[in-house]
């Protein structure tokens, strides 16, 4: 072996990428390479571990540091990366050594030794060529699939963190409902002692107090069950708050709108052009395999010679059985269903695009019509206190208006909501989260 061929080996064993290693607070290389082109800048460095209030950039870049979804789609990029090194071998020789011991020994008929072989490719089909090439294509749709499933991920971790927020502001209401609620209560049966209100309005009354505590437990509880799944999202334990605001995830114009940024588009092209390598490579199996041939046997006895040989080896491939006709029938196959994939993912992602942005309008337009619904609904609830202190209205009117007024703000906060993961589905299925580079 010469030494730019030791040195070969030596380079690609020393080539490989680490694993991602989980809680070490950093951000690893596979990473840090997608989110230099994101829309996403924080970094671990940048997070404020001690305030226990996080936005959804920082619970996206914590979960990468703690969780294992994300490292088990890593280790993918990282094996398609072995596979790459791998291909080269293909160009370097093989070298072989064989050592023979025959039994019962019989002079002149097998004579045991050792022996060494090499074997140095020049061509064989098309392996060595198209092998190289379609590693290289693994790998970069691994880092496609790679941007894909950080879009996904970071997604359901806004739609968490936005729930969670929504669920903890619709307790808070709840919990004031609860407590004016109770307050009213204490003034009906005030008055029904007086003889100023009936006994059935305390029933009421009480019966809506019963159904706000419902609604509180239930809120709570639902608010819970967020927060533990949002923690397994992430990796973050512990009490902590969530300012779940959208800003940065601001959906682009209509007509900057793009699908090819998209990771999705991008992995069914380049799979497109895997098969197309594929179909090279079926192609191939009718071209000659050259290579140089050598072997060398020392005289280990007395009555051993030493002997050796080397040459140039062509062998021509005359009729396989009807196989490589076949293999290039399937490698064709394949890449007609590539492209048809292809196709069907791209009209998916039209649709989703304008689904998306409809969406977004819609839920915009809603939360705008809500909260004139909960700013009016305040202005009665406050106008029928007014009321009241006039004598012009009775506290069951007040209470129907607090009712009214809790329902909005309740609607509103969901319209908050949906505004909110509309904003951000529409940024995603632009292509703007994580786009790839055309």
């Amino acid at each position: 072996m010469t030494r730019a061929a030791v040195f070969s080996v030596l380079l690609l064993s020393a080539c490989r990428s680490a694993p991602v290693t989980l809680s070490d607070n950093s951000i690893e290389p596979v990473y840090e390479q997608i989110l230099r082109d994101s829309v996403v800048k924080k970094r671990i460095a940048d997070i404020d571990l001690r305030q226990n209030r996080f936005s959804i950039e920082d619970l996206f870049i914590l979960s990468l540091d703690r969780t294992e979804r994300m490292a088990i789609a890593a280790e993918k990029g990282f094996s398609a990366e072995a596979k790459v090194r791998r291909s080269y071998g293909a160009w370097l020789p093989r070298l072989a050594l064989t050592a023979t011991q025959y039994a019962p020994v019989s002079p002149g008929f097998a004579v045991p030794g050792i022996r060494f072989t090499a074997r140095q490719n020049i061509m064989t089909g098309l392996t060595e060529y198209t092998g190289i090439v379609g590693a290289r294509l693994e790998r970069v749709a691994e880092e496609q699939g790679l941007r894909a499933e950080l879009a996904a991920h970071l997604l359901n971790i806004a739609d968490a963190a936005l729930q969670l927020q929504l669920y903890s502001l619709l307790a808070e209401q709840t919990a004031d409902a609860v407590r004016l609620t109770e307050s009213n209560l204490s003034e009906i049966r005030r008055r029904v002692a007086i003889g100023r209100n009936k006994r059935g309005d305390a029933l009421k009354a009480e019966a809506r107090l019963r159904q706000k505590q419902a609604d509180l437990l239930a809120a709570e509880e639902r608010q819970a069950q967020i927060r533990r799944y949002l923690q397994f999202l992430t990796g973050v334990e512990g009490a902590f708050a969530v300012d779940a605001a959208t800003d940065a995830f601001t959906a682009s114009d209509k007509a900057t709108a793009d699908i090819s940024r998209r990771a999705d588009i991008a992995l069914g092209r380049t799979l497109v052009d895997i098969r197309k390598n594929e179909l090279d490579a079926a192609f191939g199996g009718h071209l000659p395999n050259i290579y140089l041939d050598g072997s060398y046997r020392p005289a280990l006895e007395s009555n051993q010679q030493t002997s050796y040989f080397g040459g140039v080896v062509a062998e021509l491939p005359l009729f396989q059985g009807g196989q490589t006709t076949e293999n290039q029938n399937m490698a064709k196959s394949r890449l007609r269903q590539a492209e048809l994939e292809l196709r069907q993912a791209e009209r998916k992602a039209r649709v989703e695009l304008d689904d998306a942005r409809d969406a977004f309008e819609k839920a915009r337009a809603e939360r705008e019509a809500y909260t004139a619904s909960a700013e009016a609904a305040e202005k009665n609830y406050r106008a029928q206190l007014s009321d009241l202190r006039l004598s012009l209205a009775t506290i069951l009117d007040v209470i129907q208006a607090l009712e009214d007024l809790q329902q909005a703000r309740a609607s509103r906060a969901s319209a908050e909501y949906r505004e909110a993961i509309a904003r951000i589905r529409y940024y995603v299925a632009a292509g703007n989260l994580f786009p790839v580079k055309n």
